[in-house]
């Protein structure tokens, strides 16, 4: 497997919403927690979802709660947040009449704020011009069928195409995540979702894969192996050389995961969420230097730009 990876540093994300402790690092918790502004609601019922991943989350369905939850993520030491929550039917994140606490919170607490905004609307991505956020994330679907079937989606496949759009004619980093193996455990439209990606510039490209989650639809389905996560990674790497790349913090676990990281690495990531120990050891016998960061992945282009700077 060629290895295109763009620096000599791997870069290992470990915001703390899950305990992380190995001979390379130990997280603070809850360091970069989630905020869902939807609390344990969502409108779509995903099928890989149902719910389960908000409740996971700091609720905060107001505007004073989701300040005062940042000022509480603030008190205990955090360095920024995930906004989050369940979509509309519209596939959105009602996150329209928080921005302007998004901006106050991000003025007067100085946190990284990582927004995950579901399809981006005109009006949304109008708001977030100047509330000074860190990235916008959403996930890119490349097959029809994945969107109605899994998502429960009534569109089409443009309309992911066009949310990167609205956010990068506006200078919004965004930072797309691929799915691998969202259709039950089946590779269907990833490769459309790359090509997609290709044609655009994402400030980042985050790559996850569908874990079974219990109590959902899905929780008997098999996930894809880690050759096809790896397939994913690989055509990212190769179709966008110079866009930081990642592999997302929602993978399967086990040895599973340590497969993953071992071809992701080889693939050529710039970046692992909650790295195993044999991905990390793989690293430094490459010649790697290992850097790690309490914040959320997404945030590795931040981190790209410093280098060029020089910082």
């Amino acid at each position: 497997m060629a290895n295109e990876r763009r620096s000599n540093v791997l870069h290992c994300y470990v915001p703390g919403i899950v305990h992380y402790d190995t001979p390379f690092f130990k997280s603070t918790p809850q360091c970069f927690p989630g905020i869902s502004v939807t609390g344990k609601d969502c409108q779509l019922h995903c099928k890989h979802c149902r719910g389960k991943l908000l409740e996971r989350m700091i609720p905060a369905t107001t505007p004073q709660a989701l300040y005062q939850a940042c000022v509480e993520i603030k008190r205990a030491g955090g360095v920024g947040c995930l906004v989050s929550g369940g979509s509309l039917k519209d596939g959105s994140v009602p996150l329209l009449d928080l921005v302007p606490t998004i901006k106050r919170i991000k003025h007067e607490l100085d946190l990284k704020v990582v927004v995950h905004t579901g399809l981006v609307y005109p009006s949304i991505a109008k708001a977030l011009i100047d509330a000074g956020i860190d990235a916008a994330m959403f996930d890119v679907i490349g097959a029809e069928d994945t969107a109605k079937e899994v998502y429960h989606l009534d569109c089409n496949i443009d309309a992911f195409e066009k949310s990167i759009s609205l956010l990068e004619d506006r200078n919004i980093p965004v930072v797309p995540h691929i799915i691998v193996g969202l259709h039950y455990g089946k590779l269907k439209g990833e490769r459309r979702a790359v090509a997609m990606l290709a044609r655009h510039r994402p400030t980042a490209v985050v790559v996850v894969a569908f874990m079974p989650l219990d109590q959902t639809p899905m929780q008997g389905t098999e996930p894809c192996s880690p050759q096809d996560i790896a397939r994913v990674t690989l055509a990212c790497r190769l179709l966008m050389p110079s866009t930081p790349l990642l592999l997302g913090c929602a993978r399967p676990s086990g040895m599973h995961k340590i497969e993953t990281d071992i071809l992701a690495l080889r693939a050529g990531v710039d970046g692992i969420a909650y790295p195993s120990e044999d991905a990390c050891n793989l690293a430094q016998d490459l010649g790697m230097s290992i850097k790690f960061h309490q914040q959320c992945c997404s945030l590795l282009w931040q981190e790209a730009q410093s280098q060029v700077r020089g910082n």
